[in-house]
Protein backbone atom coordinates (compact mmCIF):
# COMPACT_ATOMS: atom_id res chain seq x y z
CA UNK A 1 0.00 0.00 0.00
CA UNK A 2 1.44 3.57 -1.02
CA UNK A 3 -0.75 5.02 1.83
CA UNK A 4 -1.66 3.14 5.13
CA UNK A 5 -4.35 4.77 7.62
CA UNK A 6 -5.62 4.39 10.72
CA UNK A 7 -8.20 1.60 9.57
CA UNK A 8 -5.73 -0.39 7.41
CA UNK A 9 -3.50 -0.77 10.29
CA UNK A 10 -6.64 -2.18 12.82
CA UNK A 11 -7.41 -4.39 9.91
CA UNK A 12 -3.75 -6.06 10.16
CA UNK A 13 -3.78 -5.98 14.23
CA UNK A 14 -6.97 -7.15 14.07
CA UNK A 15 -5.74 -10.15 11.89
CA UNK A 16 -2.78 -10.88 13.62
CA UNK A 17 -4.81 -10.87 17.34
CA UNK A 18 -7.58 -13.61 15.84
CA UNK A 19 -4.52 -15.60 14.90
CA UNK A 20 -3.21 -15.97 18.23
CA UNK A 21 -0.08 -13.85 17.01
CA UNK A 22 -0.35 -10.76 19.50
CA UNK A 23 3.47 -10.27 19.69
CA UNK A 24 3.19 -9.55 15.29
CA UNK A 25 0.33 -7.39 16.53
CA UNK A 26 2.24 -5.21 18.91
CA UNK A 27 5.37 -5.00 16.64
CA UNK A 28 2.25 -3.64 13.73
CA UNK A 29 0.96 -1.06 16.82
CA UNK A 30 4.62 0.03 17.37
CA UNK A 31 4.96 0.56 13.97
CA UNK A 32 1.68 2.72 13.88
CA UNK A 33 2.62 4.68 16.42
CA UNK A 34 6.26 5.38 14.63
CA UNK A 35 4.53 6.34 11.57
CA UNK A 36 2.50 9.49 13.36
CA UNK A 37 -0.65 7.53 13.67
CA UNK A 38 -2.37 7.50 16.65
CA UNK A 39 -4.69 4.09 17.70
CA UNK A 40 -8.49 4.51 18.24
CA UNK A 41 -11.02 2.90 20.48
CA UNK A 42 -10.99 -0.12 17.55
CA UNK A 43 -7.37 -0.53 17.56
CA UNK A 44 -6.63 -0.57 21.25
CA UNK A 45 -9.62 -3.01 21.96
CA UNK A 46 -8.35 -5.29 19.19
CA UNK A 47 -5.03 -5.38 20.74
CA UNK A 48 -6.22 -5.94 24.46
CA UNK A 49 -8.78 -8.77 23.81
CA UNK A 50 -6.57 -10.47 21.92
CA UNK A 51 -3.86 -10.50 24.41
CA UNK A 52 -6.68 -11.44 26.66
CA UNK A 53 -7.53 -14.74 24.71
CA UNK A 54 -4.08 -16.12 24.80
CA UNK A 55 -4.12 -15.64 28.66
CA UNK A 56 -1.70 -13.15 28.60
CA UNK A 57 -2.94 -11.30 32.23
CA UNK A 58 -0.37 -9.24 32.66
CA UNK A 59 -0.35 -7.87 29.02
CA UNK A 60 -3.85 -6.89 28.42
CA UNK A 61 -3.62 -5.36 31.92
CA UNK A 62 -0.57 -3.45 30.48
CA UNK A 63 -2.12 -2.23 27.66
CA UNK A 64 -5.57 -1.15 29.09
CA UNK A 65 -3.43 0.79 31.92
CA UNK A 66 -0.98 1.81 29.05
CA UNK A 67 -4.56 3.23 27.17
CA UNK A 68 -5.59 4.95 30.32
CA UNK A 69 -2.48 6.67 30.50
CA UNK A 70 -2.38 8.01 27.04
CA UNK A 71 -5.81 9.89 28.01
CA UNK A 72 -8.21 7.71 26.65
CA UNK A 73 -11.27 6.60 28.14
CA UNK A 74 -12.39 3.16 28.37
CA UNK A 75 -16.02 2.91 27.24
CA UNK A 76 -18.28 -0.47 27.22
CA UNK A 77 -16.89 -1.81 24.16
CA UNK A 78 -13.52 -1.78 25.89
CA UNK A 79 -14.51 -3.70 29.02
CA UNK A 80 -16.48 -6.13 26.20
CA UNK A 81 -13.12 -6.88 24.81
CA UNK A 82 -11.12 -7.89 28.09
CA UNK A 83 -14.20 -9.73 29.65
CA UNK A 84 -14.81 -11.89 26.69
CA UNK A 85 -11.01 -11.81 25.70
CA UNK A 86 -10.43 -13.70 29.47
CA UNK A 87 -13.19 -16.12 29.14
CA UNK A 88 -12.13 -17.23 25.57
CA UNK A 89 -8.47 -17.41 26.97
CA UNK A 90 -10.00 -19.80 29.49
CA UNK A 91 -9.14 -17.12 32.20
CA UNK A 92 -12.48 -17.27 34.35
CA UNK A 93 -11.58 -16.02 37.47
CA UNK A 94 -9.93 -12.97 35.49
CA UNK A 95 -12.89 -12.77 33.46
CA UNK A 96 -15.24 -12.30 36.70
CA UNK A 97 -12.94 -9.88 38.55
CA UNK A 98 -13.15 -7.82 35.65
CA UNK A 99 -17.35 -7.93 35.61
CA UNK A 100 -16.61 -6.75 39.17
CA UNK A 101 -14.35 -3.70 38.24
CA UNK A 102 -17.28 -2.46 35.67
CA UNK A 103 -20.10 -2.58 37.79
CA UNK A 104 -17.52 -1.28 40.18
CA UNK A 105 -17.46 2.04 38.44
CA UNK A 106 -20.54 2.78 37.34
CA UNK A 107 -20.98 1.39 33.66
CA UNK A 108 -24.13 -0.73 32.73
CA UNK A 109 -23.19 -4.06 31.17
CA UNK A 110 -24.89 -4.80 28.13
CA UNK A 111 -26.00 -8.11 26.35
CA UNK A 112 -22.71 -8.44 24.58
CA UNK A 113 -21.02 -8.38 27.82
CA UNK A 114 -22.96 -10.67 29.70
CA UNK A 115 -22.61 -13.25 26.63
CA UNK A 116 -19.09 -12.74 26.95
CA UNK A 117 -18.79 -13.48 30.49
CA UNK A 118 -21.54 -16.56 31.16
CA UNK A 119 -19.06 -18.93 28.74
CA UNK A 120 -16.34 -17.97 31.97
CA UNK A 121 -19.17 -20.34 34.38
CA UNK A 122 -19.04 -23.08 31.51
CA UNK A 123 -15.11 -23.26 31.95
CA UNK A 124 -15.29 -23.63 35.68
CA UNK A 125 -18.68 -25.47 35.79
CA UNK A 126 -19.40 -22.91 39.00
CA UNK A 127 -23.42 -23.27 38.84
CA UNK A 128 -23.38 -20.16 42.14
CA UNK A 129 -21.78 -18.23 39.57
CA UNK A 130 -23.85 -18.78 36.97
CA UNK A 131 -26.97 -18.02 39.46
CA UNK A 132 -25.25 -14.72 40.45
CA UNK A 133 -25.08 -13.63 36.99
CA UNK A 134 -28.88 -15.36 35.98
CA UNK A 135 -30.14 -12.81 38.73
CA UNK A 136 -28.00 -9.68 37.55
CA UNK A 137 -29.95 -10.28 33.92
CA UNK A 138 -33.56 -10.49 35.53
CA UNK A 139 -32.86 -6.95 37.71
CA UNK A 140 -31.70 -5.42 34.54
CA UNK A 141 -34.44 -7.03 32.10
CA UNK A 142 -32.09 -8.84 29.74
CA UNK A 143 -33.96 -11.52 30.08
CA UNK A 144 -35.71 -11.36 27.32
CA UNK A 145 -32.68 -11.24 24.77
CA UNK A 146 -32.71 -14.62 22.90
CA UNK A 147 -28.71 -14.29 22.82
CA UNK A 148 -28.77 -13.82 26.63
CA UNK A 149 -31.52 -16.43 27.07
CA UNK A 150 -29.96 -19.05 24.42
CA UNK A 151 -25.95 -18.24 26.19
CA UNK A 152 -27.67 -18.82 29.49
CA UNK A 153 -28.96 -22.53 28.58
CA UNK A 154 -25.44 -23.22 27.13
CA UNK A 155 -24.12 -22.30 30.44
CA UNK A 156 -27.03 -24.36 32.55
CA UNK A 157 -26.03 -27.49 30.58
CA UNK A 158 -21.84 -26.76 31.08
CA UNK A 159 -22.50 -26.74 34.96
CA UNK A 160 -24.77 -29.75 34.73
CA UNK A 161 -28.10 -28.76 35.82
CA UNK A 162 -30.40 -29.54 33.04
CA UNK A 163 -33.49 -28.66 34.95
CA UNK A 164 -32.50 -24.86 34.68
CA UNK A 165 -31.68 -25.38 30.95
CA UNK A 166 -35.27 -26.56 30.37
CA UNK A 167 -36.83 -23.67 32.40
CA UNK A 168 -34.29 -21.10 30.49
CA UNK A 169 -35.55 -22.36 26.92
CA UNK A 170 -39.63 -22.38 28.12
CA UNK A 171 -39.28 -19.07 29.40
CA UNK A 172 -38.36 -17.82 26.20
CA UNK A 173 -41.03 -16.09 24.30
CA UNK A 174 -39.07 -16.05 20.91
CA UNK A 175 -37.14 -18.89 20.43
CA UNK A 176 -34.37 -18.94 17.79
CA UNK A 177 -32.51 -22.18 15.98
CA UNK A 178 -29.33 -21.31 18.63
CA UNK A 179 -31.52 -21.78 21.38
CA UNK A 180 -33.22 -25.02 20.24
CA UNK A 181 -29.78 -26.16 19.06
CA UNK A 182 -28.19 -25.09 22.95
CA UNK A 183 -31.02 -27.42 24.57
CA UNK A 184 -30.62 -30.61 22.18
CA UNK A 185 -26.95 -30.23 22.82
CA UNK A 186 -27.62 -30.00 26.44
CA UNK A 187 -29.94 -33.27 25.97
CA UNK A 188 -26.45 -34.94 24.42
CA UNK A 189 -24.12 -33.91 26.72
CA UNK A 190 -26.47 -35.59 29.23
CA UNK A 191 -26.88 -38.85 27.59
CA UNK A 192 -30.46 -38.00 27.39
CA UNK A 193 -31.05 -39.29 23.63
CA UNK A 194 -34.73 -39.57 23.61
CA UNK A 195 -35.25 -35.73 25.06
CA UNK A 196 -32.64 -34.52 22.20
CA UNK A 197 -34.24 -36.61 19.28
CA UNK A 198 -38.36 -35.31 20.82
CA UNK A 199 -36.87 -31.61 20.83
CA UNK A 200 -35.50 -31.97 17.83
CA UNK A 201 -38.64 -33.47 15.95
CA UNK A 202 -40.92 -30.84 17.82
CA UNK A 203 -38.40 -28.14 16.28
CA UNK A 204 -39.18 -29.73 12.96
CA UNK A 205 -43.02 -29.07 13.46
CA UNK A 206 -43.25 -25.69 14.85
CA UNK A 207 -41.29 -24.84 11.49
CA UNK A 208 -37.77 -23.82 12.77
CA UNK A 209 -35.24 -24.38 10.05
CA UNK A 210 -32.59 -26.99 11.03
CA UNK A 211 -28.79 -26.13 10.83
CA UNK A 212 -25.86 -27.76 10.72
CA UNK A 213 -25.07 -26.75 14.00
CA UNK A 214 -28.36 -28.70 15.06
CA UNK A 215 -27.40 -31.61 12.83
CA UNK A 216 -23.90 -31.51 15.23
CA UNK A 217 -26.25 -31.48 18.47
CA UNK A 218 -28.82 -34.67 17.73
CA UNK A 219 -25.74 -36.77 16.52
CA UNK A 220 -23.16 -35.86 19.35
CA UNK A 221 -26.63 -36.60 21.34
CA UNK A 222 -26.59 -39.89 20.23
CA UNK A 223 -22.73 -40.85 20.42
CA UNK A 224 -22.78 -40.62 23.80
CA UNK A 225 -25.74 -42.21 24.84
CA UNK A 226 -24.79 -45.14 22.02
CA UNK A 227 -28.13 -44.93 20.04
CA UNK A 228 -25.97 -45.71 17.10
CA UNK A 229 -29.10 -46.73 14.86
CA UNK A 230 -30.60 -43.74 15.17
CA UNK A 231 -27.04 -41.56 14.59
CA UNK A 232 -26.86 -43.56 11.13
CA UNK A 233 -29.71 -42.56 10.22
CA UNK A 234 -29.82 -39.14 11.15
CA UNK A 235 -26.69 -38.59 9.34
CA UNK A 236 -27.77 -40.68 6.35
CA UNK A 237 -30.82 -38.68 6.21
CA UNK A 238 -29.47 -35.18 6.43
CA UNK A 239 -25.90 -35.94 4.61
CA UNK A 240 -26.09 -34.52 1.52
CA UNK A 241 -27.74 -31.49 3.29
CA UNK A 242 -25.09 -30.28 5.40
CA UNK A 243 -22.17 -33.66 5.67
CA UNK A 244 -19.41 -31.07 6.68
CA UNK A 245 -16.53 -32.06 8.75
CA UNK A 246 -18.14 -31.98 12.33
CA UNK A 247 -20.80 -34.32 11.71
CA UNK A 248 -18.46 -36.52 9.55
CA UNK A 249 -16.40 -36.64 13.60
CA UNK A 250 -19.68 -37.59 15.72
CA UNK A 251 -20.61 -40.60 13.76
CA UNK A 252 -16.90 -41.56 13.67
CA UNK A 253 -17.08 -40.89 17.55
CA UNK A 254 -20.36 -42.93 18.01
CA UNK A 255 -19.08 -45.31 15.77
CA UNK A 256 -15.90 -45.95 18.09
CA UNK A 257 -17.45 -46.19 21.09
CA UNK A 258 -19.64 -48.79 20.18
CA UNK A 259 -16.68 -50.58 19.00
CA UNK A 260 -17.22 -50.62 15.42
CA UNK A 261 -13.60 -49.27 14.53
CA UNK A 262 -13.72 -51.40 10.67
CA UNK A 263 -16.75 -49.28 10.10
CA UNK A 264 -15.43 -45.48 11.25
CA UNK A 265 -12.37 -46.69 9.16
CA UNK A 266 -14.26 -46.79 6.30
CA UNK A 267 -15.80 -44.18 6.87
CA UNK A 268 -13.01 -42.14 7.20
CA UNK A 269 -11.41 -43.14 3.55
CA UNK A 270 -14.98 -42.07 2.42
CA UNK A 271 -14.87 -38.25 3.77
CA UNK A 272 -14.44 -36.04 1.13
CA UNK A 273 -11.56 -34.34 2.82
CA UNK A 274 -8.62 -34.59 4.93
CA UNK A 275 -8.60 -36.56 8.44
CA UNK A 276 -8.77 -33.60 11.28
CA UNK A 277 -7.59 -33.49 14.80
CA UNK A 278 -10.83 -34.32 16.49
CA UNK A 279 -11.60 -37.18 14.09
CA UNK A 280 -7.81 -38.75 14.42
CA UNK A 281 -8.63 -38.34 18.29
CA UNK A 282 -12.07 -40.17 18.41
CA UNK A 283 -10.68 -43.06 16.24
CA UNK A 284 -7.49 -43.50 18.30
CA UNK A 285 -9.53 -43.28 21.82
CA UNK A 286 -11.79 -45.93 20.03
CA UNK A 287 -8.81 -47.99 19.28
CA UNK A 288 -7.26 -47.57 23.05
CA UNK A 289 -10.74 -48.52 24.66
CA UNK A 290 -11.46 -51.65 22.00
CA UNK A 291 -7.75 -53.24 22.45
CA UNK A 292 -7.39 -52.15 18.55
CA UNK A 293 -3.79 -51.84 17.87
CA UNK A 294 -4.05 -53.26 14.23
CA UNK A 295 -6.20 -50.36 13.24
CA UNK A 296 -4.44 -47.46 15.70
CA UNK A 297 -1.73 -48.14 12.75
CA UNK A 298 -3.18 -48.32 9.91
CA UNK A 299 -4.59 -45.11 10.70
CA UNK A 300 -1.51 -43.63 12.30
CA UNK A 301 0.22 -44.15 9.12
CA UNK A 302 -2.38 -41.77 7.56
CA UNK A 303 -1.55 -38.68 10.20
CA UNK A 304 2.09 -39.14 10.19
CA UNK A 305 2.18 -37.80 6.76
CA UNK A 306 -0.36 -35.08 8.06
CA UNK A 307 0.03 -31.68 9.21
CA UNK A 308 -1.53 -32.41 12.39
CA UNK A 309 -0.71 -29.46 15.23
CA UNK A 310 -2.84 -30.89 18.61
CA UNK A 311 -1.40 -33.32 20.46
CA UNK A 312 -4.52 -35.37 21.17
CA UNK A 313 -4.03 -38.10 18.75
CA UNK A 314 -0.55 -38.40 18.83
CA UNK A 315 -0.55 -39.06 22.33
CA UNK A 316 -3.32 -41.50 22.43
CA UNK A 317 -1.45 -43.52 20.11
CA UNK A 318 1.65 -43.15 22.02
CA UNK A 319 -0.03 -45.04 24.59
CA UNK A 320 -1.41 -47.07 22.31
CA UNK A 321 2.04 -48.64 21.52
CA UNK A 322 3.16 -47.92 25.47
CA UNK A 323 0.90 -50.01 26.61
CA UNK A 324 2.15 -53.11 24.01
CA UNK A 325 5.61 -52.60 24.77
CA UNK A 326 6.75 -51.09 21.75
CA UNK A 327 8.98 -48.34 22.98
CA UNK A 328 10.63 -47.65 20.07
CA UNK A 329 7.15 -46.70 18.16
CA UNK A 330 6.71 -44.78 21.23
CA UNK A 331 9.90 -42.66 20.41
CA UNK A 332 9.60 -42.30 16.93
CA UNK A 333 6.26 -40.35 17.68
CA UNK A 334 8.07 -38.09 20.73
CA UNK A 335 10.69 -37.09 17.92
CA UNK A 336 7.64 -36.24 15.24
CA UNK A 337 6.03 -34.36 17.77
CA UNK A 338 9.02 -32.59 18.69
CA UNK A 339 10.12 -31.72 14.68
CA UNK A 340 6.30 -30.47 14.72
CA UNK A 341 7.09 -28.49 17.53
CA UNK A 342 3.77 -30.21 19.41
CA UNK A 343 3.52 -29.81 23.01
CA UNK A 344 0.69 -31.53 25.53
CA UNK A 345 -0.35 -28.72 27.64
CA UNK A 346 -0.89 -29.67 31.45
CA UNK A 347 -4.43 -30.37 32.72
CA UNK A 348 -6.30 -29.00 35.10
CA UNK A 349 -9.02 -28.37 37.64
CA UNK A 350 -11.32 -26.12 39.64
CA UNK A 351 -12.75 -26.20 42.64
CA UNK A 352 -15.56 -23.88 43.89
CA UNK A 353 -15.23 -22.30 47.77
CA UNK A 354 -17.10 -20.95 49.72
CA UNK A 355 -17.45 -17.78 48.24
CA UNK A 356 -15.08 -17.84 45.95
CA UNK A 357 -12.85 -19.79 43.03
CA UNK A 358 -9.72 -21.45 43.72
CA UNK A 359 -8.05 -22.76 40.19
CA UNK A 360 -3.88 -23.66 39.34
CA UNK A 361 -1.56 -20.54 38.88
CA UNK A 362 0.47 -21.69 35.94
CA UNK A 363 3.50 -20.42 35.56
CA UNK A 364 4.22 -19.34 31.88
CA UNK A 365 7.57 -19.79 32.47
CA UNK A 366 8.25 -22.71 34.00
CA UNK A 367 5.76 -24.18 30.72
CA UNK A 368 8.38 -22.66 28.47
CA UNK A 369 11.05 -24.42 30.40
CA UNK A 370 9.79 -27.74 30.21
CA UNK A 371 12.00 -29.86 27.73
CA UNK A 372 9.22 -32.94 27.67
CA UNK A 373 6.69 -34.00 25.20
CA UNK A 374 4.58 -35.37 27.01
Amino acid sequence: MVERDIASWTSMICGSCNMGKVDIAFDLFQRMKLEGLCPNDFTWNALISGYARVGDISGAVALFDRMVGEGLVPDLITWNAIISGFAQGQQPVEAFKWFQDILMCGIKPDQVTITGLLPACGLTGSIQKGIEIHGYIYRVALYKNVFIASALIDMYSKCGSVKDAENVFEKMPIKTSASWNALIGCYGKHGMIDSAIMLFERMQEEGIQASGLTLTSVLSACSHSGSVEKGLKIFRSMEKSYGIEEHYACIIDMLCRAGRMEEAYELIKEMPFEVTESIACAFFHGCKIHGRKDMAKLMGEKILKMELRKPGGFVTLSNIFAADGEWEEVENLRKIMKEKRIQKVPGFSWLEKKDDLAGPKVEEESNRKRGDTY
